[in-house]
């Protein structure tokens, strides 16, 4: 395959249409025949007194998406140019979806509820019997890469404990037994 599959957005005719028709990374796809979303929030649960459970945080889970997608022979490419290398266009599209896997960069998704950022492609999954001969049915399951933003801080060069001080000669001095002490003392020289 001497076309790479990652490919540039930016440029035309794939700048008219990835945000305008379902695709992956660029990549149109003759038919999605369906396609699964799923976002999960994770609520915490911690269990308190008497059998209670206290929630005190939520968070997203990666989000996932499931396409199913066709590609036959037959037709010409969305996007001229787009999978003609191989020996046919339905072993071409697999071919560019077992890279896009491989390279595990992670590449967009567009589709008609929204767009994915940042989506690797987790399973892929092709049936192959007499009615794809000449295509492809295939079944690519994406999950989200959370990315993190870090901050950094700029810690100061002067040190966290200041210098010690002459606090001058230390004298101990004599403390006077107690009243108690003393009676306990003079209990104890007279024999008691």
């Amino acid at each position: 395959m001497s076309q790479s599959p990652i490919l540039d957005l930016t440029q035309e005719p794939i700048r008219s249409y990835v945000y305008a028709k379902t695709n992956i990374g660029g990549w149109f796809f003759d038919a999605v025949l369906h396609t699964n979303h799923s976002s999960t929030l994770t609520i915490t649960s911690h269990p308190v007194q008497l059998g209670s459970t206290l929630s005190d945080n939520a968070y997203l889970q990666p989000r996932r998406l499931s396409l199913s997608i066709g590609m036959t022979d037959v037709a010409q490419s969305f996007i001229p140019g787009q999978f003609d290398n191989g020996s046919s266009r339905s072993v071409q599209a697999y071919e560019v979806l077992k890279q896009l896997q491989e390279l595990r960069i992670p590449v967009q998704v567009y589709t008609r509820l929204g767009l994915y950022k940042n989506m690797l492609v987790e399973t892929l999954t092709a049936q192959e019997d007499h009615t794809t001969v000449h295509s492809l049915k295939a079944t690519v399951d994406l999950k989200e890469v959370l990315v993190a933003t870090v901050t950094v801080v700029k810690i100061s060069a002067n040190p966290a404990v200041t210098n010690s001080s002459n606090k001058g000669t230390r004298q101990p001095q004599q403390v006077p037994d107690s009243i108690l002490k003393q009676a306990g003392n003079l209990l104890n020289g007279i024999g008691l």
